[in-house]
This record gives structure tokens, sequence and C-alpha cells, in this order.
């Protein structure tokens, strides 16, 4: 998996990163997948606070998608894939105060990347 096909199968599972996307490539010109995670990971904290804050609003099935999409491309990414999860998404994740929400949605391989383990 490259990351723009990473990026593909994260648009699929959530219509913001859609837009995020669309915004990006509007203000890059291209994809810059490091800072595109950053949308990623900012996306699942509004779904994580959104629950926390609704708890009958049903963010499940992205969220998790979206995790799904993360450790298929820490298990089938390439070298540059797995950098731009582990680096840009997973270690960052441990400086957002939904932390502790968004490890146990992880797959193992994305969990092993924390720091902090």
């Amino acid at each position: 998996m490259t990351n723009v096909e990473l990026v593909e199968s994260l648009c699929r599972i959530s219509v913001p990163l859609r837009e995020a996307r669309r915004l990006h490539l509007e203000s890059y010109g291209t994809l810059v997948p490091h800072v595109f995670m950053s949308d990623v990971l900012k996306r699942m904290g509004e779904c994580l606070v959104a629950a926390r804050a609704h708890p009958a609003a049903d963010q499940t099935a992205e969220v998790r998608g979206i995790a799904e999409v993360l450790e298929q491309g820490m298990t089938e990414g390439d070298r540059e894939t797995c950098n731009v999860i582990a680096l840009s998404f997973t270690r960052d994740s441990e400086l957002e105060s939904f932390h502790r929400e968004l490890v146990p949605l992880l797959g193992p391989k994305t969990r092993a990347q924390l720091k902090g383990k």
C-alpha cells in the first residue's frame, strides 16, 4: 500500500476526510502525507470527543474504519506508508487529549508504534 492508496482508503471511509483531502490538494497542489495524517488524527479526535459528549451519537463506524485502514497500512504498506502512520498519526496521537480513548481502537501493529507503549 502506498501513501496515495492509504489516503484513498481513508477517504472512502470518511466524508470529512474527503473534504480535508480536497482542501489539502488545493493548498499544496500535491499530497503531503505527513501533513494529511494530521487531518486524519484531527478527525479521529473529533469523533471521539463527539462520542464522549453525546454517547448516543454513532461515530464508531467511522472511527473503526479509519483504525482498520491504518492497521492495514502498517501491515501492507511500503516503508513510506508505515513511517507516515507511525510518526504522523500514532506518535503524534500521544500528545492529544483523546489519546487514552484512541489506543484501544488501534490494531496491534499501529499500537506497537507508540513511544509510551
